[in-house]
């Protein structure tokens, strides 16, 4: 009878041994440096009258993802960008086209990361910066150097060992000041996609 008990007990601890073996997680919350590149697909509008237009911008994305624990991160990074985005203003009466190249955007990001299962990560991200660009407004161009802010979210999956894809949505602003014109907010509300590699 004795050994029936310590059979069962023993059978017992291993099973739990087993359960909590299966239970562990995998841990893929990797950090370091990381260099990729992004496509961020939108519209654009001017704050006030008018009606929106499409944009699009197309950059570089550097940064150190810093691991807290299997199950959080923090990231810190640089955006290298450039695009285009194209509205109508109403501002002044009388509605006419504006194009808009930006033809560099430089940002600071910091960002939150928190597991979603499976290896993916979820990311909330802030960013502020500086922009140049050139407008076409009402047949007249002119330069201008402004100021970026942007928040976002985005969930990242690890492909391998040292790839990361990215799928998210994001809300843009740029404040310009041009010649001949008030100053301007530009909103560029959109979605992203995009690719890493991590060092």
């Amino acid at each position: 009878m004795r050994l029936i008990q310590v059979f069962a007990v023993m059978s017992l601890w291993l099973c739990m041994g087993r359960a909590w073996a299966v239970d562990e997680p995998v841990d893929k919350n990797f950090g370091g440096p990381y260099v990729g590149g992004l496509l961020n697909l939108g519209q654009s509008f001017k704050a006030g009258s008018g009606s929106p237009g499409t944009a699009y911008l197309l950059g570089a994305d550097v940064g150190y993802g810093i691991k807290r624990d299997t199950w959080n991160r923090i990231e810190l990074g640089a955006e290298f960008s450039t695009g285009k985005a194209s509205f109508s203003d109403k501002s002044a009466g009388v509605e006419y086209d504006v194009d808009l190249d930006l033809d560099l955007v430089m940002m600071l990001k910091a960002g939150y990361g928190y597991s979603l299962g499976d290896a993916a990560f979820g990311t909330f991200r802030l960013g502020v910066g500086i922009a140049q660009a050139s407008a076409e407004i009402a047949g007249a161009t002119d330069d201008s150097s402004g100021v970026a802010a942007m928040i976002a979210w985005d969930a990242f999956f690890p492909a391998s060992q040292t790839m990361d894809f990215l799928f998210g949505a994001s809300y843009r602003t740029f404040n310009f000041k041009f010649e001949g014109s008030d100053s301007i907010q530009v909103s560029m509300p959109g979605i992203y996609a995009g690719a890493r590699v991590r060092m």
